[in-house]
């Protein structure tokens, strides 16, 4: 047997022990079904349901709890799992439209988009990811600035997150429809956008309305009405379709043992109607001719708006 083998065969053993221990001897075991990718792997993708609050040079998780992570992945599925961490939702979003993961733990607005990826590689929701929070997409300006509504943001230079998010992305230009902007620029998170503000590089940035207070030296221009929902844990629809219970069962009996920054939540739906909805959000913007850092930017294009009922 190869060292690899070895290898996921001592994870398989280590982790099914932890996992009895749980479980408890009296209760009735789990079916055992292997649950593989079409590469013989199950290959995952983490993104973490609180994009765009982490610093520069921070891990998306600590060693230990994408190790505990992958271990519980390879027990719950009987098949060796390529767990890959990811910082950037635009890289998240390449990975989705490309069918490289077979299941994937997402914040919302990849969630969303994960629906509904191109070439029928869509993915189904299984469980909800993240804590219930505050979370509203706003666009912040210098307490200083001029500019106090949304036509004087024309000619502004922005500060997104990438591609793939929600309250950093999508919704901030889909509420700028219609303007002209002098520049847009991204980080990966909001606090290098916050920064970037506060040294006269940027006009106006994303924010989340559920983060720490920005201070008193900013204010809020624009803050979009919807809530945002959870984020989502997602499987393909190849292995939704062949017998995931088994897989999802243990998960959930083992969901005390899952990092807590995954706010993983055992035997729940997703939240697939207020995501269904935002997905009009995302396939306005989607549909346009999206920003190139740094250049110019007309924010315009077919734009569906939501119906006020569900504002």
């Amino acid at each position: 047997m190869s060292v690899a083998g070895l290898n996921v065969r001592w994870r398989l053993l280590a982790v099914a022990s932890m996992l009895w221990s749980l479980a408890g001897c009296g209760q009735q075991q789990v079916a055992q079904v292997s649950l593989c990718g079409p590469s013989g792997q199950l290959r995952v993708g983490y993104v973490g349901a609180e994009e765009g609050r982490g610093v520069a040079g921070q891990a998306v998780l600590p060693d230990a709890d994408i190790s505990r992570l992958r271990d519980l992945l390879t027990v719950a599925s009987r098949c060796e799992v390529s767990l890959e961490p990811v910082v950037s939702p635009e890289q998240a979003r390449q990975r989705l439209g490309a069918g490289e993961w077979d299941m994937a733990f997402l914040p919302p607005g990849l969630a969303a988009l994960a629906m509904d990826v191109a070439d029928q590689r869509n993915y189904s929701l299984l469980r909800p990811l993240g804590q219930r929070s505050q979370s509203r997409s706003q666009l912040l300006v210098p307490a200083g600035s001029e500019r106090r509504t949304l036509a004087q943001l024309n000619g502004a230079r922005l500060g997104l997150l990438p591609r793939g998010s929600l309250t950093g992305f999508y919704l901030p230009l889909y509420n700028l429809h219609g303007l002209r902007l002098q520049s847009v620029h991204y980080s990966l998170s909001y606090r290098e956008l916050l920064d970037q503000l506060h040294a006269g590089k940027l006009d106006v940035i994303a924010w989340d309305a559920s983060l720490p207070d920005p201070g008193q030296d900013v204010r809020v221009v624009v803050s979009d009405g919807n809530i945002i929902p959870v984020g989502a844990l997602v499987m393909s629809q190849a292995l939704v379709a062949a017998d995931h219970q088994p897989f999802l069962r243990v998960l959930d009996q083992s969901s005390a043992q899952l990092p807590p920054a995954l706010g993983y939540v055992s035997a729940v739906l997703p939240e697939v109607s207020r995501l269904e909805r935002l997905r009009t959000v995302i396939a306005s913007v989607e549909g346009w001719n999206l920003p190139q850092a740094g250049k110019p930017y007309d924010v315009y294009g077919r734009k569906h708006v939501l119906a006020p009922e569900e504002r």
